[in-house]
């Protein structure tokens, strides 16, 4: 091999190493892109997670309060219910001592009308008559005699 062909060999040994770095150098700039952009992800996704823990984290502290005022509030409502339901319950057992009260009385009024009705038509009305006629008779004279007096 002569000279030529050994400059040649190394010219082209050393286009080819040129070439290496060349391919080198263009693999670390892609990879430099895709850290640029995944780095800008990255930083997105963040940005994003912190906002969305932020929106939770505001949510919770919204909407626990407001959750335990609802269920004291339930409850408030529950124990005016149970109040309602034991007034209504008292005034219906108010009322079925009335109804029972005036039945009793219904039944002791009862039994006195009936001993008044039988004493009425034990009534001898005959003889209520002539009695109350027999006595006109008899006060008639003395009518007559407070004439004279008058």
């Amino acid at each position: 091999m002569d000279n030529a062909d050994r400059s040649g060999a190394a010219g082209g040994l050393q286009g080819q190493m040129l070439s290496g770095q060349q391919k080198t150098q263009e693999l670390i700039e892609e990879l430099m892109k895709v850290e640029k952009k995944q780095s800008g992800l990255l930083r997105i996704m963040l940005i994003l997670n912190v906002i969305l823990t932020a929106g939770i984290l505001t949510a919770v502290l919204v909407l626990v309060p407001q959750t335990v005022n609802m269920v004291n509030s339930a409850q408030e409502s529950l124990v005016n219910i149970d109040q309602i339901v034991e007034g209504a319950n008292t005034i219906l057992e108010d009322a079925d001592r009335m109804v029972m009260n005036a039945n009793q009385i219904m039944q002791d009024n009862s039994a006195e009308v009936e001993k008044a009705l039988d004493n009425f038509n034990s009534v001898d009305f005959e003889t209520l008559n002539r009695a109350i006629n027999d006595l006109a008779d008899a006060v008639k004279p003395l009518a007559g005699l407070s004439h004279l007096f008058g």
